[in-house]
């Protein structure tokens, strides 16, 4: 049983050692070298101090949001040391101490002009040590002049560190001719803020894992919308093959392709690219396969339905966002096809014979301005064993070490597969750019390819 709670007795016991406190409650920079207890010596205030610094854990991690916890903070803050102000000071953008919260001794909230030392605060949120200042003429403290000015009788200022991160200051101060602050409120102070950070610290983890397994569970809902966005599977009618694929650099991304038939029995292939990747990429993507599919159902020409997808993208997006496209729209009786490409990777042309051609821009990207002219580009003849090869500028792009796989290295993929079907071509020409790859951890961009074969 502790000493503490020993039963009296007759015989005078030997003097009692001073009861051991937790290593946050000592300090280990004292002047002759030794852990020198925050504490009096005085038991019952000893005692008192410590049940304040425990209620205080105890109210701050029963709080309901961050502003209800770093409120609490700064009450307790107030309350524990006697004084008349709290104010907790966090870093801005550019890293200066800007005030998150300010409570008086009743509760109520300061108003963000409130004026206080910024001597000290700056000091202490500068890298500095823990700061108390009066204006009494003991000679232990000298004041800062915005003290003097602003008639405060002490202040104190600590950080709150949790581990070895800074993550903010915290200030009290008091008017009262009465009222000082000395050296053992400091430690006592400084041990209180110790402990308020390691709640603060342990309530953002917390809540950054839940913003994590919230964004997971978003990402997996707009994977699975975006997965059923893509063609589920080959496309074939009136002589020809339209296969596709999209390996996404994230979770979601930004490319796209499509394929299907029109109104008037046409066949329209699409493949874009949206400028970044991740879930912001898959929406503006879902959009531009909606506006696609819906245009191309009364319009046979690319230009005119890339003009009105590009007038309803630029409406819909920010000036940042922007995607590239390249759209065929072919008649299957005559073998004839128009293209329009806003600022996308030119497609390939391989003909029956080997010989290959590129499909030149006819456009700038989508959503860079919303009134631009697309011109058709053709007609086109697709011939039997002709073949359409659509990429993305991933597939390009792909790096290893300091090296792009480049499009000499696309080509030379498209004639190595040019004897199979456009599903042979399409895992071919991946598997060599993944193998090719191999040395990156993974690719920094969606990779995308999209073949329109007509069938011998």
């Amino acid at each position: 049983m502790s000493a503490l709670f020993r039963r009296k007795s007759s015989k005078t016991p030997p003097p009692e050692p001073p009861p051991e406190l937790p290593d946050i409650l000592t300090d280990a920079a004292g002047s002759d070298g030794s852990a020198t207890v925050y504490v009096t010596g005085d038991r019952a205030k000893d005692t008192d101090r410590i049940r304040m610094l425990v209620d205080s854990l105890q109210e701050v991690s029963t709080a309901d949001d961050p502003t209800t916890l770093l409120d609490a903070m700064v009450d307790r803050a107030v309350k524990t040391v006697g004084a008349e102000r709290g104010l907790l000071f966090v870093a801005d953008e550019e890293g200066r101490p800007v005030l998150r919260v300010g409570r008086d001794a009743k509760g109520n909230d300061l108003p963000r002009s409130v004026a206080f030392s910024t001597q000290v605060v700056t000091s202490v949120f500068g890298g500095g040590d823990s700061i108390c200042q009066k204006t009494d003429d003991s000679g232990d403290f000298d004041p800062s002049q915005s003290m003097l000015n602003l008639a405060i009788r002490a202040v104190m200022c600590v950080p709150l560190m949790a581990q070895e991160e800074r993550l903010g200051v915290m200030y009290v101060d008091q008017r009262a001719s009465t009222l000082s602050f000395d050296k053992a409120d400091l430690r006592f102070f400084q041990a209180f803020a110790d402990i308020m950070a390691i709640a603060w610290m342990n309530r953002r983890r917390m809540e950054q894992a839940v913003e994590q397994k919230r964004l997971e569970q978003d990402l997996d809902i707009a994977r699975t919308i975006q997965t059923n966005l893509l063609p589920e599977k080959p496309l074939r009618v009136d002589g020809y093959s339209l296969v596709g694929r999209v390996i996404p650099a994230d979770a979601t991304g930004g490319d796209y392709f499509d394929f299907f038939k029109t109104r008037d029995d046409h066949l329209a292939m699409a493949v874009g690219d949206v400028s970044g990747h991740g879930s912001g990429a898959a929406l503006v993507m879902a959009a531009a396969r909606a506006y696609v599919r819906s245009f191309s159902q009364f319009e046979s020409s690319p230009g005119i339905v890339m003009r009105r997808v590009n007038r309803h993208l630029a409406e819909d997006t920010q000036d940042h966002v922007f995607m590239s496209m390249f759209l065929c729209i072919l008649d299957p009786n005559t073998r004839e096809f128009h293209y329009v490409n806003a600022g996308h990777p030119g497609p390939i042309l391989m003909h029956a014979n080997g010989e290959t051609e590129d499909f030149k821009g006819t456009g700038i990207a989508l959503a860079v301005t919303d009134e631009v002219d697309y011109d058709d580009n053709g007609p086109w003849k697709l011939d039997p064993g002709d073949t359409v090869i659509m990429f993305s500028d991933g597939l390009t792009e792909l790096r290893r070490d300091d090296e792009w796989y480049g499009r000499e290295r696309v080509l030379e993929s498209v004639r190595k597969h040019s004897g199979g079907t456009a599903e042979d071509m399409l895992e071919g020409m991946f598997k060599d750019a993944l193998a090719w790859g191999r040395h990156e951890p993974e690719h920094a961009d969606d990779l995308t390819i999209a073949i329109l074969r007509a069938d011998v």
